[in-house]
Parts: C-alpha cells; sequence; structure tokens
C-alpha cells in the first residue's frame, strides 16, 4: 500500500527547522572547535599524500563530541620514538555552519562542487589542547529525517605532526604546533645521539 498522499516528508519549513533546532542544540551541548583545512602543495598521486601540506586557516564552529566516556580505542603504545598514544574522537558538525563558515570562505574549497569535509583536515579542540585529525566523514546519518541531512559526522584520531607549516595566525594554535615541531625535533635527534653512541 502507498504512503499517505495527505503527508509529506520534505516539507522546507519543517526540515528549515529541524536543522535550526540541531544548530541550537549543539550550541547548547557543543564544544567550540577549530576547524583547520589542510593546503594541499605537491599532492603525490601514487601514494595519495602530499609530505609538504601546510596549515594556514583556522574557522571557529560548534561541534557535539559523541564520546561521553571519553576517548574511544584509548591505546597507550610504547614504542622507539617514545609514548603512542591513539585516541579517537567522533565529532557532529552542522552542515549549515560548516557551510557558512569554512566552504564560502576558504580558497581550498573554491570551485568545488557539494563541498564537504575532507579527510586529512584537523580539528583543534581548546578544552583538551590537542589536534585531531579527519579520518572519515559520514554524511547521512541520522538517515534523511525529513527526507533532509542537517549534520556531518566526524571520526577523528589524535593528529600525529610530521613536519606540517602552521600558520593560522591564531596565537594558541601556531604556539602549540611549534611546542610539538621543537619536542619532536628533540626526540630524533636524541635518537640519533643514542645510535650513533651505540655503534661508537
Amino acid at each position: 500500500m502507498p504512503r499517505n498522499v495527505y503527508f509529506s516528508q520534505a516539507v522546507r519549513s519543517e526540515q528549515q527547522l529541524y536543522e535550526d533546532l540541531i544548530i541550537e542544540s549543539l550550541k547548547i551541548y557543543g564544544q567550540d572547535v577549530y576547524y583547520i583545512p589542510r593546503t594541499l602543495i605537491n599532492r603525490d598521486a601514487i601514494f595519495d599524500e602530499d609530505p609538504a601540506s601546510k596549515f594556514d586557516d583556522a574557522y571557529l564552529i560548534e561541534a557535539y563530541l559523541e564520546n561521553i566516556d571519553g576517548f574511544n580505542n584509548t591505546v597507550d603504545l610504547y614504542s622507539k620514538f617514545g609514548l603512542d598514544i591513539r585516541d579517537e574522537a567522533e565529532f557532529v558538525i552542522s552542515r549549515k555552519v560548516w557551510e557558512r563558515r569554512v566552504a564560502r570562505t576558504d580558497t581550498s574549497y573554491t570551485g568545488s562542487v557539494n563541498p564537504k569535509p575532507r579527510e586529512g583536515d584537523l580539528l583543534f579542540m581548546p578544552m583538551t589542547n590537542k589536534f585531531f585529525e579527519i579520518k572519515f566523514v559520514e554524511d547521512d546519518k541520522p538517515f534523511y529525517q525529513l527526507s533532509n541531512l542537517p549534520v556531518y559526522k566526524l571520526t577523528t584520531e589524535l593528529f600525529e605532526y610530521s613536519g606540517e607549516d602552521f600558520d593560522t595566525e591564531i596565537e594558541a594554535i601556531d604556539d602549540l604546533a611549534n611546542e610539538i615541531s621543537s619536542k619532536n625535533a628533540f626526540h630524533v635527534s636524541k635518537i640519533l645521539d643514542q645510535s650513533i653512541s651505540k655503534k661508537r
């Protein structure tokens, strides 16, 4: 039996109300995070990576952190380069807010058809003072409520710094990136010194 013709699932006013309620909920229950797009400089088509990429913009948006019991897959491993922390988190952001604050203003999205957050972009969470790298973007959950898709669900992992340039003009972000860079350089030099002394 076909569905009732007197009830519509795609009334634009209801979709807008639903979307506005979600945005309001994110403003109440969410966290302030900075969305930091990755700017590709010299992309390697074979390995699909860019070791020389940089981060030169940051946009403040509200995001709901779905992990209520702490970070997912919290496994701390000791490796030859020190402590390896693999925290994961899932963030929910509004499509409308992301498109208005990021896609319309960031040059890396200029000319993109149906732009959406990209894997490899970063989220900086001031509350924890950590960077999270986007690993997967889920764009159809919740699944077509009122025939609408109002949010993105971002699966992220703690960012591993590997020499990228940060120049976002936001002091907290750039200072933290410089601090991580200097710590990494110190650890690498220490490991090299140890390996040289062992060879002697």
